[in-house]
C-alpha cells in the first residue's frame, strides 16, 4: 500500500493584500498627528507584532510610517495633501 503523500505547504503571502488599502488611510491619520508621537506609536505596534512573530503586521507597520512619512513630506512641500 503507497504512503500518502504530504500537501505541499502554500508560499506565505508577500503582498500584504490581508490587510487592504488600509495602509493609506493609516498612514494619512497618523500623518495629520504629531510626526514624533505618531512614529513612537507605530514603533510600539511592530515591536509588538515582532515579539509575537506576526511578521506580516510588523511589516504593515512599517509601511504605515512610510507612506505617514511621504505623505507629510508631501505636505510640506505644497502646504497640503
Amino acid at each position: 500500500m503507497p504512503m500518502p503523500t504530504q500537501p505541499t505547504p502554500m508560499p506565505l503571502r508577500r503582498d500584504f493584500t490581508d490587510h487592504g488599502s488600509c495602509v493609506e488611510d493609516l498612514a494619512r491619520a497618523f500623518a495629520a498627528q504629531d510626526p514624533a508621537t505618531s512614529e513612537a506609536l507605530i514603533e510600539t505596534l511592530a515591536t509588538q507584532a515582532i515579539r509575537q512573530w506576526r511578521l506580516d503586521d510588523a511589516t504593515f507597520w512599517q509601511r504605515v510610517k512610510f507612506q505617514a512619512r511621504m505623505i507629510r513630506a508631501q505636505m510640506g512641500s505644497s502646504g497640503k495633501y
